[in-house]
């Protein structure tokens, strides 16, 4: 946990045991803020490797397909003529 927090997971079990709800409350929303800071900074480097790392072979499969289709050309070649 980061260096700010005031509890930690024995403060939190300490206050429902003796039965300190302002105290729970507390070190809960302590704990999950603390938790979800780092969630949200390990998503930020991820998203950041993602970026800057940049591979456009890997765009081939992209979501659609698209990478795989091909033109069909049959309509503008007609009696041996392109369009």
């Amino acid at each position: 946990m980061s260096e700010d927090n005031k509890y930690d997971i024995e403060d939190l079990i300490s206050a429902a045991v003796e039965q300190k709800p302002s105290n729970f409350e507390a070190a809960f929303n302590d704990i999950v803020i603390d938790r979800i800071r780092s969630a949200v900074e390990n998503k930020k480097i991820e998203v950041a490797q993602q970026l800057y790392n940049y591979d456009p072979e890997a765009e081939n499969d992209d979501e659609f397909g698209a990478g795989d289709l091909e033109l069909d050309n049959s309509e503008e070649e007609t009696n041996g003529e392109t369009a």
